[in-house]
């Protein structure tokens, strides 16, 4: 009896530890308007964290997700963000979903330190140099430390991986019709986007390009988003789901150069393919 009674207690522990120490995934919802985000305050840093930004507003948004460096605050981040030129080094750009059309979603899988982090959107409005952030669009959100005994998740497998570098986009095969997760890996000194575009008929990458860039998104648009990650600094990466369908895209990156503040696009930085 007293040993049916160990087996029985053993069975029981067991249970209970594996069920304390599964991996814990997270899917956090922003929501995003015309000109703020509304986001939870803090999450855990359990593992891999999927960003589901839903635009509720009428204009583009994305999220651009970037940490702050020990003792630093949100007020550090808006004196930082009033000086022209690259980000300080206590700020460091970790990915965010990418963009979102109004109505619609976009998502990106990250895997975050614990920490304090900024929510920023970096998109103007049409006819506009000024970013969303600029009138207010800034959010802040901490990730906790994980509680004890919570085993961390492993990252979504990936099908397809872009290596990002100054200037280029490097893509492990070629992305075909259908659903794809892509890993995004930025290898370059400077931070890197990816945007990947649905062209218009009878338009290019470097019309999206100058839209974006020159025009300031006035007129109408030569393609549109459908997914994409936002800005990942040196060595970061993070992950994103994209379902294609027949037809031509673009692949930008719109993060101002460090050097000049011209867009990645604008130095190179598109490359465009076909699905069949």
């Amino acid at each position: 009896m007293m040993q049916l009674v160990t087996s029985a207690l053993a069975a029981t522990l067991a249970v209970a530890s594996a069920h304390a120490l599964r991996p814990t995934e997270q899917v956090v919802v922003i929501h995003a308007k015309d000109y703020a985000f509304d986001a939870p305050k803090s999450i855990k840093a359990s593992g891999p964290v999927t960003f589901r930004l839903v635009n509720d507003g009428k204009e583009l948004h994305h999220a651009t997700i970037v940490r702050l460096g020990a003792g630093k605050t949100m007020k550090d981040v808006a004196a930082a963000l009033q000086k022209p030129g690259p980000f300080p080094a206590w700020l460091t750009e970790v990915g965010g979903p990418n963009p979102a059309l109004p109505g619609g979603t976009a998502e990106a899988t990250l895997n975050l330190e614990a920490g304090t982090y900024a929510l920023l959107c970096f998109i103007n409005s049409p006819g506009s140099p000024m970013p969303h952030m600029a009138k207010g669009m800034v959010g802040s959100i901490t990730v906790e430390p994980a509680p004890p005994g919570v085993q961390q998740a492993g990252m979504p497998a990936a099908d397809v991986t872009i290596h990002t570098s100054d200037y280029k986009f490097a893509l492990s095969k070629p992305l075909s019709a259908g659903k794809h997760m892509i890993n995004v890996i930025n290898d370059g000194a400077q931070a890197h986007e990816v945007v990947i575009g649905e062209l218009a008929p009878g338009k290019t990458a470097q019309d999206v390009a100058a839209w974006v860039g020159k025009e300031l998104m006035k007129g109408p648009p030569p393609g549109k988003p459908i997914a994409g990650i936002a800005a990942l600094a040196k060595g970061r990466a993070g992950l994103f789901p994209v379902d294609l369908k027949p037809g031509k895209y673009a692949i930008l990156c719109f993060v101002p150069d460090a050097k000049d503040g011209k867009d990645h696009a604008s130095h190179g930085m598109v490359q465009t393919f076909e699905v069949k």
